[in-house]
């Protein structure tokens, strides 16, 4: 009876959850059974909007739940120490990681305290001139809202803080959340480094990791990109297989508000490895922890 009423409450009962539902069993027959890296992208907690990528902040806490108690969640620095010859290792357990685009407020008011509260960690992508400017998101679909109804960006403070908790990863996002494959390598170059900069000067952090925005790979400066951080992010569902790891382009999985809570555990089933999902083995993985 939960699984129903979780379609009829939520906006998934919308053509686009139905679709979503629908591609489930070709995704059984196809999906990947390799053990890998399984990477969550988020953008917005608690938004209060009606928009796929604004999840309502008890169904994100549900999930993470399922998470915490189903999965083996690592920070992208863990992710960093698996060579092809650790991941070996590792068995058939697939691990994942946590991210968030975009850097909103709401991931601080409402997303952040349920990671503490599970003790998970993320890592979350700044595009450094909105938080350093305080200035309301205006890129894309909100260039259409008045001003007053733009979401707002994290501010450092809030950014410090979260750092400071040992769970959360600062990583790069560009300065203006530029399309880089729309950029010159000059362009590309500026944008990575102002936002490189800006960081460090306000966190005291230099930021290892990064994720393209729209999620588009630039041909002309993904080299460029790729040398200069430990882990590249792009978009698109699918797993990172350990025996195929390529941290420069590493997949991620958009976790949807039409998802809910079954379809997210049914999809969570089909990207970890069956080891990872035994009941009652979850954990998360802190610095240095990697077997």
């Amino acid at each position: 009876m939960d699984i129903i009423a979780d379609w009829v409450k939520r906006p998934g009962r919308s053509l686009r959850s139905a679709g979503r539902w629908a591609a489930v069993p070709l995704q059984v027959v196809k999906r990947d059974r390799r053990p890998g890296v399984v990477v969550l992208l988020y953008h917005r907690v608690g938004g209060g909007t009606s928009s796929d990528v604004d999840m309502a902040a008890r169904m994100f806490e549900r999930q993470m739940q399922y998470v915490r108690r189903h999965c083996l969640v690592v920070s992208l620095d863990d992710v960093t120490k698996f060579s092809n010859g650790r991941a070996i290792r590792q068995g058939n357990r697939s691990v994942v990681a946590i991210t968030f685009d975009d850097a909103y407020r709401d991931t601080y008011d409402f997303a952040y305290p349920i990671l503490r509260g599970f003790g998970l960690p993320a890592t979350i992508y700044v595009p450094s001139m909105y938080v350093e400017a305080q200035r309301a998101f205006d890129f894309g679909r909100f260039a259409t809202l008045a001003s007053n109804r733009r979401p707002q960006p994290i501010t450092w403070d809030q950014a410090r803080e979260m750092v400071r908790s040992g769970l959360i990863t600062i990583g790069s996002h560009t300065h203006t959340h530029l399309d880089l494959s729309l950029a010159t390598a000059e362009e590309a170059g500026r944008e990575v480094e102002e936002c490189d900069r800006l960081i460090e000067r306000r966190l005291g952090v230099v930021p290892r990791h990064f994720a393209y925005p729209w999620g588009r790979i630039p041909p002309a400066t993904e080299a460029i990109i790729a040398s200069r951080y430990s882990t590249v992010a792009l978009g698109g569902p699918g797993k990172n297989p350990y025996l195929d790891l390529d941290l420069s382009r590493l997949w991620r999985y958009p976790v949807l508000r039409t998802d809910g809570y079954w379809l997210f555990r049914i999809r969570m089933h089909l990207l970890a490895s069956p080891n990872t999902m035994a009941g009652g083995s979850g954990q998360a993985m802190g610095e240095g922890s990697v077997p």
